[in-house]
């Protein structure tokens, strides 16, 4: 992991408890820490090693602030499934992200990178995200609201991202996990016997399960 600098706030070095820490068997995280970008936001960098082997797992930034939508992870590059590399836990890798965000913020993930080429397919049959991998992976992490969206940047559109929001209170936790249970059971009723649409199924089935187990 990268030395501590002088600039960077005391909050970013929660980032360092990810050192280390299980993703998958054999898999451990190794945590860099990068420069803050203009609006106090601190880059990070991620890496997958295993054995002798390791693949750059994500690069990222991370926000804290006094309000609750000022707290947030966005994951600007993911390559959550290196070929040839052992298979990522992804609800491991994601839990550990929403550790570092409290009450009422947010995970952000870009989905345009090789390996999530399955979310992406099931979102553009119109899907709810909870229904495809990543919006599994969010939905673990303790989001229980979601954003598809992309960034225009100087007139031209930034990677498809998907946006998970936790939940601000108790009375938000309820109606937010009431409104998802509704709509992924009639996403695993639903019909459609195209590849994707099975498999927006399942997922729909593997998140009511997650769901229901919530306290």
């Amino acid at each position: 992991m990268s030395a501590p600098s002088s600039h960077v706030p005391s909050w970013a070095h929660s980032l360092a408890s990810l050192e280390g820490r299980s993703v998958g068997r054999g898999i451990r995280l190794k945590v860099a820490l990068g420069p803050l970008n203009r609006v106090g936001a601190i880059y990070f960098h991620l890496t997958a090693v295993w054995g002798a082997g390791q693949y750059p797992l994500a690069v990222g930034l991370y926000n804290r602030g006094s309000f609750p939508a000022y707290n947030w992870v966005e994951l600007v590059r993911y390559l959550g499934r290196a070929p040839g590399a052992p298979p990522l836990v992804e609800v491991r890798l994601f839990r550990l992200l929403g550790g570092l965000v409290p009450a009422g913020g947010s995970l952000m993930v870009e989905y345009e990178s090789p390996g999530l080429e399955e979310t992406a397919a099931i979102l553009a049959l119109g899907y709810h995200p909870a229904c495809t991998p990543l919006g599994y992976a969010l939905l673990a992490a303790g989001c229980l609201s979601f954003r598809d969206w992309y960034i225009p940047e100087g007139g031209l559109e930034g990677p498809r991202k998907l946006q998970g929001f936790k939940p601000l209170d108790e009375e938000g936790r309820r109606q937010r996990a009431d409104a998802l249970l509704r709509t992924l059971g009639q996403v695993a009723l639903g019909r459609g016997s195209g590849l994707h649409q099975r498999k927006a199924r399942a997922w729909a089935r593997r998140s009511l399960r997650l769901l229901r187990r919530f306290p």
